[in-house]
């Protein structure tokens, strides 16, 4: 049995916006609603836990009976604990993934599920094209763009994984991050994603996600 966890628990206070981002409407759909769609019609997911802000609980669990609706926490990674306290007995494999990042397509969704019957996470990532520096008050250092990755989500997890950093203390600013930090056995495979996997932001983030949708 394979679960996914959305997490849209967060209030979204760098964004700036009147209400948390992921409850923006766009044609008449809120933005958490798009990555909920994708993993509700993926034929390998069995199982949606949406985490959700308290004033949203409600709305969701109305719209979306299928799935458990949990409140999200303090942090990101007590939105996740959260969740993963409602994760089905029969769970095998669990992605975790940013209510945030609402073009994340069934391939994406595919590959990571896959990539759990050899490994024990699985993450995507995309390369970057930009020249990257390394900075600080005496000196700039040229990095290798080749060698640096921005890692996406969904992150995909054997259950045990989880079962073992879930006990532990938040590290990192992902899922894979704190696995690997208590787990240095832990085997990952990082595969291609995709560009507009993108993580909503700002609003340069919420044009690219406007015009994106536009052109579907």
């Amino acid at each position: 049995m394979n679960s996914a966890i959305i997490l849209g628990g967060g209030l979204s206070e760098r964004f700036g916006a009147d209400i948390p981002k992921q409850f923006i409407e766009f044609n008449n759909k809120k933005i958490i609603d798009y990555s909920i769609h994708t993993f509700l019609n993926n034929n390998l997911i069995n199982e949606v836990i949406i985490v959700v802000p308290v004033p949203w609980i409600d709305l969701i669990k109305k719209k979306y009976k299928r799935c458990k609706v949990v409140i999200g926490g303090s942090t990101r990674f007590e939105s996740m604990l959260n969740g993963y306290n409602q994760i089905s007995n029969q769970s095998k494999n669990i992605l975790i993934h940013d209510a945030a990042r609402p073009l994340v397509s069934q391939k994406i969704i595919d590959k990571c599920i896959n990539h759990l019957n050899k490994y024990d996470a699985a993450c995507p990532y995309i390369d970057i094209v930009d020249s990257i520096v390394s900075k600080n008050k005496k000196s700039i250092n040229y990095l290798n763009r080749d060698e640096i990755k921005k890692i996406q989500t969904p992150q995909g997890f054997k259950r045990n994984i989880l079962d073992d950093f879930s006990k532990r203390k938040p590290f990192g600013s992902d899922d894979i991050s704190m696995a690997i930090h208590y787990n240095k056995d832990i085997s990952v495979k990082f595969f291609k994603g995709e560009n507009k996997n993108f993580k909503i932001t700002n609003n340069i983030d919420m044009h690219l996600f406007r015009g994106a949708i536009d052109a579907i």
